[in-house]
């Protein structure tokens, strides 16, 4: 989703019989730093394409908690290096909106491999999908175009309920009470300091001298406060020095109980005592409160035990909805803002009324239970260092581009007309051994061939020149929408990605995450093409390029198409664990974190062109009978 981000937020497997495993796993700005231009992959003709092992596997692995995973042994003649030439050679030629110009050039087969087994080979990790029934010749694929391409949604939790208590005299008042019976505090983000104010130029504006003069540099104070932590009275910015204009590093949030870090304070023209804060950075003191209590910091953004995002979102239907500031306003259909375009909420809780049921939104808007639509986010989730290394390399989802949802049809020879040898789940993991001559064709395991365009390949790669020697780094390869982590050479996270869609492009090239929050709030004005849409609350989001991101999207469960509006999607379990891993690392209770020179981003390399599926389109033929008298 090419997104604004409101950072008005600086607060701101069963073992295979002969030991080859077809399935191999189913888990399941204007800061922005531009990098030097990418190259192509550096895929050598050896074997020591990063991630190959060159001894064959033919043994089973403990994975997820006891789970046995299959691993398939490794192609005797061919290295992962020739099979990706001999993949490229074969791509088809796209035109720049993405789709085929030409049919694909022909080519030798990859491989001349012979697989001698002596019984058939196991198809996925779970038994019951290695059972499954062969179809019978001439039965048709489930298309259903509504069952979901996933493994089934864990259901949502049940909706906290609230108490509200309206002020009689002031209708738009009200005090809020949530399920444990405490006032509730709805979390802001805050650009900078209101109290100290920025001119439109962003500098800041004068204030009246406080303890010291105007103009004058901050002087050290001692500082030993009698408590036992400080209270964060809001969120707000950490400042890399004690002054008001020194670069921000991020947000610690609202209601943090944080530590001081040294016994000397200072004292400048903008704030009486700037306060050096664990583990980095300055705060203003008047933004904290000394509590007696220990130090409690907390991951943010929350997740509730079970959860997969940090709370319910919602989509807005119907015509001429009108969000409400307080609930006797909603009650009364009064002062009522109407909301355009897309809009996306996050739901705080829920309140009955009679028969009527109101939702209370995270900025604290009422709506109407009837106008939304709650979201199930997608369970699923790629593949982490431990899995990947006991896969054989290289891999790809079995995913249809055309029907993404139905089951992808395994043939028994490299040809259309060949008879149908089973079918497997979308997003089954397989094994890429062997490419026919003509390139259409995927050899998965013996006799049992894929077409090429239903596979989504992970292509594990060299670091780009410029990334430093074992830093971390993601390669996000539009054509196959798969996006590989590495640590140097070593790949160590690999998923399904959802990239721009034709008009609302991903940027290619080699950037740096210069920017992540916890949550962002995302924007569309309707311009460039783009739709006019509000998706709120964005968990995990990383920007790597002005107001492109690495993010969640709870809305959809297309991993592996490209539909977003530039942005890279990814599923909840995915973009958590990336926030977590990439750099610059957010410390615990920070809700925003700034990339510096002593913490610069990770690298970013997009490359590849999206493929936008050719749909086939229905042709209706009008019977005529004339002819016939």
């Amino acid at each position: 989703m090419s997104a604004t981000a409101s950072p008005s937020v600086e607060q701101n497997s069963a073992p295979s019989p002969d030991g080859n495993a077809l399935a191999l796993n189913a888990a399941g700005g204007d800061e922005g730093m531009r990098g030097t231009p990418p190259r192509d992959a550096d895929f050598s003709g050896d074997d020591s394409a990063p991630g190959d092992e060159s001894a064959a596997r033919d043994t089973t692995h403990s994975m997820d908690g006891g789970t046995r995973v299959a691993v398939a042994s490794p192609s005797a003649g061919t290295s992962p290096g020739e099979l990706h030439a001999a993949w490229t050679r074969t791509a088809p030629v796209l035109d720049p909106d993405g789709g085929l110009a030409r049919p694909a050039a022909t080519s030798r087969s990859a491989t001349s491999e012979t697989i001698t087994a002596a019984q058939e080979p196991s198809l996925a990790i779970d038994p019951a999908l290695s059972a499954l029934p062969k179809p019978e010749q001439g039965e048709s694929l489930s298309t259903d175009s509504d069952s979901d391409t996933d493994s089934e949604s864990p259901p949502p939790l049940p909706a906290e309920q609230l108490v509200v208590i309206p002020d009689k005299k002031n209708p738009a008042e009200e005090l809020v009470l949530g399920p444990d019976g405490e006032p509730l505090e709805d979390t802001s983000y805050v650009l900078d300091d209101p109290a100290l104010g920025l001119d439109d130029d962003g500098a800041p504006r004068p204030t009246a001298a406080s303890g010291a003069d105007a103009g004058t540099e901050p002087v050290a104070i001692p500082y030993q406060p009698d408590a036992g932590s400080l209270r964060v009275l809001r969120s707000i910015a950490v400042r890399s020095e004690p002054r008001q204009n020194a670069p921000p590093l991020g947000t610690v949030a609202q209601d943090m109980r944080i530590l001081w870090k040294s016994e000397t304070a200072m004292r400048g023209p903008e704030c009486d005592t700037w306060v050096e804060i664990q583990p980095r950075g300055w705060v203003c003191e008047r933004y904290l409160e000394r509590n007696f209590r220990e130090p409690r910091v907390r991951d943010l953004p929350r997740l509730r035990e079970g959860e997969l995002t940090p709370g319910t979102y919602a989509r807005v239907v119907g015509k001429r909805v009108r969000a409400y500031p307080s609930l006797a306003l909603a009650r009364a259909r009064k002062k009522g803002v109407l909301l355009k375009g897309s809009v996306t909420v996050k739901l705080r809780g829920q309140v009955r009324v009679g028969r009527r049921t109101f939702w209370r939104t995270t900025d604290g808007q009422y709506l109407e239970a009837r106008v939304l639509r709650e979201y199930r986010p997608s369970s699923f989730v790629g593949v982490d260092a431990e899995q990947l290394s006991e896969l054989s390399t290289p891999f790809a989802w079995a995913q249809s581009r055309t029907k993404p949802s139905a089951p992808v049809e395994v043939k028994m020879a490299p040809d259309a007309k060949a008879a149908r040898e089973t079918v497997l789940p979308p997003r089954t993991l397989v094994a890429v051994r062997e490419l026919s001559a003509d390139g259409r064709w995927v050899l998965i395991a013996e006799d049992h061939w894929v077409a090429r365009d239903d596979l989504h390949v992970a292509w594990f790669s060299h670091a780009p020149p410029g990334v430093e020697a074992g830093s971390r780094w993601v390669d996000v390869d539009l054509d196959a929408q798969v996006l590989v982590a590495y640590e140097g050479e070593r790949p160590v996270y690999a998923t399904l990605i959802s990239s721009g869609k034709p008009g609302t492009d991903t940027p290619e090239g080699l950037f740096r995450v210069w920017i992540k929050f916890a949550e962002a709030d995302m924007t569309g004005n309707g311009t460039a093409g783009n739709d006019t849409y509000r998706v709120a609350t964005v968990p995990w989001t990383m920007f790597f390029e002005q107001d492109y991101a690495l993010h969640t999207a709870y809305w959809h469960d297309r991993f592996g198409e490209p539909t977003s509006h530039g942005c890279v999607n990814l599923a909840p379990r995915d973009a958590k664990a990336l926030y977590g891993w990439t750099s610059p690392e957010v410390p615990t209770g920070w809700s925003m974190v700034h990339a510096s020179p002593d913490a610069p981003g990770s690298w970013v390399r997009i490359r590849g062109q999206a493929r936008i599926p050719v749909k086939e389109r229905k042709v209706r033929v009008a019977a005529s009978t004339r002819a016939l008298r």
